[in-house]
C-alpha cells in the first residue's frame, strides 16, 4: 500500500522575504510525518506530528505566530477527521492551547466532536493538556500588523490584504495515508488578522476546512474561510476524487470556489489510492509532499 503525506502552510500572497521560512517549515513538518508513516505508524500520528510542528513554528498563522484579533488576542481553531471511522474532533476560539490539534485529536475518542472558547481550554486542562500563557502565542511581526490594522477601517477580510502585506489567512494542514490505507486530514489556524472576537472560520468545521473518508480521500483547505464554508470545499474536493484524478479533483474544487462564490484559497488532498493533489487560485501556497512512490520530496510555494 502506498504511504503518503502532504502539508500546507497557507495560500495567499506570501511576502517574498517569508518564502524560505514557509518552505523550510513545510519541509520539516512533512518529513517528520513521513518518518512516522515509513516506520509503520498511523496516518493520525503523522498528521498530528506535522501540524503540531507547524503550530510551534512562528512562521505560520497557527499556534505561535498567529494573527491577533481586534482585542489583540490570539484565538485558535483546529480540527481533525479519521477517514476510517468518520470520527471528527475540533476546537474553536481557544486562547490557551499552543497545539489545539492535539486536543482535537483527543476528542476523536470522546463523546463530543467540538469544544469552543474557554470551555475548550478548561476541558483540555481537565484531560491533562498543559495550558500556555496567551502571551506566548504572540510574535512581534503580528503585533506590528495588528497596530497597522487598528489605524484602518476595512469592511471585509479582503481589504486587510491591501492594508497589511501578507496579512492573510495562513492556515496550516496535513493529510496522510498509512500502510493500512487509513486516511486522516487535519487543519489548524489563528484565523484572520483583526477578526472580531469569537469569529470562527472554516478550519474547525468538518467538510469545510478538512475532510477524510477512506472511500474517497482526505483534504485540508486554506484561504478565505467564509467562502470555503459556503461551498463546503473539503467535502466537495473529496467527492471529486470519486471520478477525477487527484490533481484534477483538487483543481475542480478550487475552480468551484472561485466560480460559485468568488473565493480565494487552496487545498491539498490524497485520494484513496495514495495519489496526491493540490490547487490554489492565490499567488502562493506553501506545500510539501512525499509518497513511497517518489525518490525525493516536492517542496514549493508558487
Amino acid at each position: 500500500m502506498t504511504i503518503a503525506i502532504i502539508v500546507h502552510g497557507g495560500a495567499w500572497d506570501i511576502p517574498a522575504e517569508e518564502h524560505q521560512a514557509h518552505l523550510d517549515g513545510c519541509r520539516a513538518a512533512m518529513l517528520a510525518g513521513y518518518e512516522i508513516l515509513r516506520g509503520g505508524g498511523t496516518a493520525l500520528d503523522a498528521v498530528e506530528r506535522a501540524v503540531t510542528m507547524m503550530e510551534d513554528d512562528p512562521t505560520f498563522d497557527a499556534g505561535v505566530g498567529s494573527h491577533l484579533n481586534r482585542d489583540g488576542v490570539v484565538q485558535l481553531d483546529a480540527g481533525v477527521m479519521d477517514g476510517g471511522t468518520l470520527q471528527v474532533g475540533a476546537v474553536a476560539a481557544v486562547e490557551r492551547l499552543q497545539n489545539p490539534i492535539r486536543v482535537a485529536r483527543h476528542l476523536l475518542n470522546s463523546a463530543h466532536n467540538m469544544m469552543v472558547g474557554h470551555g475548550a481550554d478548561s476541558y483540555a486542562a481537565e484531560h491533562g493538556f498543559e495550558l500556555c500563557d496567551p502571551e506566548k502565542l504572540i510574535v512581534e511581526r503580528e503585533v506590528a500588523r495588528w497596530k497597522l490594522a487598528q489605524k484602518e477601517t476595512p469592511t471585509s477580510s479582503d481589504e486587510f490584504g491591501k492594508i497589511v502585506r501578507g496579512a492573510k489567512p495562513g492556515t496550516v494542514g496535513a493529510v496522510a495515508i498509512d500502510r493500512r490505507g487509513n486516511i486522516v486530514a487535519g487543519t489548524s489556524t489563528g484565523g484572520t488578522l483583526y477578526k472580531p472576537v469569537g469569529r470562527v472560520g472554516d478550519s474547525p468545521l468538518p467538510g469545510c476546512g478538512y475532510f477524510a473518508d477512506n472511500a474517497l480521500g482526505g483534504v485540508s483547505t486554506t484561504g478565505h474561510g467564509e467562502s470555503i464554508i459556503r461551498i463546503q470545499l473539503a467535502r466537495v474536493a473529496a467527492d471529486f476524487c470519486s471520478r477525477l484524478y487527484a490533481p484534477a479533483a483538487a483543481q475542480a474544487a478550487i475552480s468551484m470556489l472561485g466560480d460559485r462564490v468568488g473565493g480565494l484559497g487552496g487545498l491539498i488532498l490524497i485520494d484513496h489510492t495514495g495519489r496526491v493533489g493540490f490547487a490554489h487560485n492565490t499567488p502562493h501556497m506553501a506545500r510539501a509532499y512525499l509518497t513511497s512512490e517518489m525518490s525525493s520530496p516536492v517542496v514549493a510555494i508558487r
